[in-house]
């Protein structure tokens, strides 16, 4: 990466690229710790790398964590930091492989969705580090952190070191309400807001500083978030091992999931009957990954098509489902055209909500949404069929996640 040597106003040497000076850089990098938590699963990473194990190390998050704002995603923050982790602690780098689970415009829930097909299973194992960053995609997720919840407590109950990222945008961040999860769990957390704050850094959008726009760290961002990661595990390194690590016997949520499993089109759960209706087809053009694949490619499609009958009239065959959960999120594609309608989702029978397959500033990304979310499991029917006037509309159904 080209590096900047210049002078900081105040005469020091900065060879940050953020425009302050290097003492100053190295200042607010320790600032952005909150807590090293119970230390003890990170340093068991730490003592399988240096053992010559092979160890796994995954982030999930939103673009940030994709690697948006640089020229190049691989000089984002997940692989800066992969880089220089491998460097510090790895006996043999070839031992560690690292599992990029980024995409934008995505909130934990999805996160959920999508973590055993985008992490563990391409792992081939659980993770024995996980970062999750979503602090400034949470803001419109339809949890309530239940879903982030469930995702800290089965990486640990699989014995992965969890660390949570707060990244920062300039509309600032769902810190606040993502926290008191992380503290709950006890687990290190990095605050880059927190590091930022007061730091002399021009944060403004598109400054070219911190921020390639509104949200996207510049590469030099970028690089700064990696080494606030890095300042936590050198904190974590150089401390007394804590006492072996515990999960909480309780949940912070109520009504939290307590088990979680996702449904696509090509799932085989005996708790799960569908029946695809006019949504029979695959959607090839999808929200996919920087390096490489779709994000949901076995999904449900009703494909854009003029009237099916000699009346003039469409089938609109319903999608259905039936199951028993108690919550339920449903994924679907906004679509950048607007060859995509608006689809209706009723529950048992009702009409509950209806959705838009297209809408301004659609680029074809996913949407979250939580369908059911009740007190107890019962047994549910779902029917989505496209709503009146847009029979002849496309929408696509990309993926669903339930607990019972």
């Amino acid at each position: 990466m080209e590096e900047q040597k210049k002078e900081a106003s105040s005469g020091e040497p900065s060879t940050n690229g953020l425009g302050i000076s290097d003492s100053k850089y190295e200042e607010i990098i320790k600032k952005s710790l909150v807590t090293t938590g119970n230390n003890q699963l990170v340093k068991k990473v730490l003592a399988k790398m240096r053992a010559d194990e092979e160890v796994v190390v995954a982030a999930i998050g939103g673009s940030v964590t994709e690697g948006a704002g640089p020229a190049t995603y691989t000089q984002g923050y997940a692989y800066q930091f992969k880089d220089l982790f491998i460097k510090e602690y790895a006996a043999d780098k070839s031992k560690v492989k690292f599992i990029p689970a980024g995409i934008g415009g995505t909130p934990s829930p999805m996160g959920l969705i999508r973590y055993q097909k985008d992490v563990v299973t391409p792992a081939g194992k659980n993770p024995d580090l996980l970062i999750i960053e979503f602090a400034v995609n949470d803001w419109l997720e339809c949890s309530n952190t239940r879903a982030m919840e469930y995702l800290v407590r089965n990486a640990l109950e699989n014995k992965t070191a969890v660390i949570m990222l707060y990244g920062a945008a300039t509309y600032t961040n769902q810190q606040a309400q993502i926290s008191p999860v992380a503290d709950f769990y006890n687990l290190p957390q990095v605050s880059i807001s927190k590091g930022l704050l007061n730091s002399g850094v021009n944060q403004e959008k598109d400054s070219k500083v911190y921020y390639s726009d509104y949200v996207h760290p510049t590469s030099f961002g970028h690089t700064y978030m990696a080494k606030c990661l890095m300042n936590l595990i050198e904190e974590i390194d150089k401390a007394q091992e804590d006492a072996p690590y515990v999960i909480p016997a309780g949940y912070k949520n109520e009504n939290p999931f307590k088990s979680f499993a996702t449904v696509h089109s090509n799932t085989t759960d005996k708790n799960v009957s569908i029946s695809a209706g006019d949504f029979s087809h695959k959607d090839d053009a999808i929200q996919g990954y920087s390096h490489g694949g779709k994000c949901f490619p076995d999904n449900w499609m009703k494909s854009a098509s003029g009237p099916s009958t000699s009346s003039g009239t469409t089938n609109n065959s319903p999608f259905t489902m039936t199951l028993t959960c108690k919550s339920l999120m449903m994924i679907y594609k906004n679509a950048n055209n607007d060859s995509f309608g608006k689809a209706e989702v009723y529950i048992d029978g009702k009409l509950t909500q209806t959705y838009a397959g297209h809408e301004d500033g659609g680029w074809n990304n996913c949407m979250v949404v939580m369908i059911i979310d009740e007190k107890a499991a019962a047994e549910h029917t779902v029917e989505i069929k496209m709503a009146e006037g847009d029979e002849d509309k496309a929408f696509t159904i990309l993926a669903f996640g339930y607990s019972k």
